[in-house]
């Protein structure tokens, strides 16, 4: 690898993109949640544009509050596959290697999704106001852990949550 291949790496130039197909079973344009459920699931592809070595998925369930042009970002619950996780039914074993063209499909299952808890340590006392206002965001992010490189490839979709009575 030359000089330039290297600093491309370095700078997140991985040549590999993360792709969300479905999110609880639902269209990824229009998502949503239950305030009281305690479960997401998902599936995605990694697809590589040059050769690289993935060592981990990461996926996380998010909340940003946006308070006086600031935006504080909170992980509600997460789950990594990496070299200490056998999923059943995959051929997947970390770290593995992309070819160009090539692409890698996975799905998630994030326990311990507690969004109340979470609002209510963020200062709200009732959380279907704080799910209904524009300054509370949610979304799911997955990453791919991209070797060499410490900007990995990422994708936000956002959500909604609602409340089921």
């Amino acid at each position: 690898m030359g000089l330039f291949d290297k600093l491309k790496t370095f700078a997140g130039m991985h040549g590999c993109s993360v792709e969300m197909t479905s999110l609880e079973k639902q269209n990824i344009s229009d998502v949503s949640f239950p305030l009281t459920d305690s479960v997401f699931k998902g599936n995605y592809n990694v697809n590589a544009k040059s050769d690289c070595t993935i060592l981990a998925h990461i996926h996380e369930v998010v909340v940003e509050v946006k308070k006086d042009d600031i935006i504080e970002t909170t992980v509600i619950a997460s789950d990594k596959h990496d070299e200490k996780t056998e999923i059943i039914g995959t051929d997947l074993k970390w770290p593995y290697d992309l070819g160009a063209g090539q692409s890698k499909s996975d799905g998630f299952c994030i326990t311990d999704v507690d969004i109340p808890a979470v609002l209510k340590k963020l200062g709200f006392s009732n959380p279907q106001a704080a799910i209904n206002s524009k300054e509370v965001n949610f979304f799911v992010k997955v990453t791919a852990d991209v070797k060499g490189t410490p900007l990995d490839s990422e994708c936000k979709v956002p959500f909604r949550v609602v409340n089921i009575l």
